[in-house]
């Protein structure tokens, strides 16, 4: 197969990868923080808290990079019975549910549980507002207890239940990984590019897959060769480049008001996050790696790429700017969570 044989392919699959969306429904009670669990999600303001989807005729639908969240109305209510329900929003049609809830289970709730099970759909529980649980005389252990016997009690089996606070933070991170370990791995890499990371494990995640559209979007950039490097004898695409680049910083939720926030030891490495995501300094990084070679490391990503761009001139430069951007991204949202989180680096 030729070089253009092979990036036809590759923008192909790159437009296919865009156009599929992770879905994650939410199902659960008025009030019980589910447009609050999607912000945390997503690491941004983007749902409205304090509504109440249960009176409404439509799901909230947010959507956010690879992403759409789903605020579900409320099932088997006056307004929508349950098989007008079904007939109306077709769980069929998405990945996860989650079931969220902020005090006692409710039977419209289990009722919910048992259709989607019939229909073979995945399922978690999340018992939010986990800083509110409190009753004098009671550890909290124990009150967790009793609500995940709760549970068992009311969907007929054991399910575990993630217990997290949007106040706090506390167990979204085990929340984090139970998504990512009920997806498929395809959508594994949709959640880890798109969502917020709670951990440095989340982080390295996140890099990984970010890699993979490194290489695609560089192999393509190079592959059309439409703009001359100056002082090099390549051609690239900058409009890709260019959207590798943004993507990158999107993921890693690096806004300008964000990066324009850092203490001033952070400073220096955020500016340049912001430089290098310009078009200029996209052509400064790639003048920086003028004539390198991809061969040592682009074995794997055949397969991804083609054969025909992984030996074409300009590649390797492509990727060595692309993986030093993500370097960039990574090191920087790295300095930030462990501040977040109170880890000392270590000199």
């Amino acid at each position: 197969m030729g070089l253009r044989e092979d990036a036809a392919r590759l923008r192909q699959d790159i437009e296919d990868e865009q156009n599929v969306k992770l879905r994650i429904a939410l199902f659960g009670q008025p009030g019980s923080g589910k447009s609050s669990l999607i912000n945390q999600i997503v690491g941004q303001s983007v749902a409205r808290t304090g509504v109440t989807t249960d009176t409404t005729v439509e799901a909230q639908v947010i959507a956010h990079e690879e992403l759409l969240l789903v605020d579900l109305p409320g099932y088997g209510t006056s307004r929508f019975p349950p098989n007008e329900w079904m007939d109306r929003f077709r769980p069929e049609e998405l990945d996860l549910f989650l079931c969220v809830f902020a005090g006692k289970f409710h039977e419209a709730d289990t009722d919910f549980f048992k259709e989607l099970r019939e229909k073979g759909r995945i399922c978690l529980f999340v018992r939010n507002k986990l800083d509110d649980l409190w009753e004098d005389g009671r550890t909290t252990e124990e009150l967790k207890a009793e609500i995940v016997a709760d549970v068992e009690r009311q969907v007929g089996a054991a399910q575990p239940v993630y217990f997290v606070s949007c106040r706090t933070r506390e167990g979204l991170s085990e929340l984090v990984d139970g998504i990512k370990a009920a997806l498929e791995p395809a959508l594994q890499e949709k959640y880890a590019r798109s969502a917020k990371a709670f951990s440095l494990a989340h982080l390295e995640a996140k890099k990984e897959a970010c890699e993979k559209s490194v290489y695609k979007y560089a192999g393509l950039a190079a592959a059309n060769g439409l703009n001359p490097v100056p002082g090099v004898n390549v051609g690239v695409d900058m409009s890709i480049m260019y959207k590798m680049f943004a993507e990158i910083r999107a993921s890693y939720g690096l806004t300008d008001e964000k990066v324009n926030k850092l203490i001033p030891s952070l400073l220096p490495l955020g500016k340049r996050v912001l430089d290098y995501g310009t078009k200029e300094g996209i052509m400064l990084l790639l003048k920086k790696f003028a004539g390198k070679s991809a061969s040592t490391v682009v074995g794997r990503f055949v397969p991804i790429v083609g054969q025909a761009i992984a030996a074409a001139a300009g590649f390797g430069m492509t990727v060595a700017a692309g993986k030093s951007y993500l370097n960039d991204c990574h090191e920087l949202a790295e300095r930030i969570l462990e501040r977040e989180l109170g880890i000392e680096r270590q000199p």
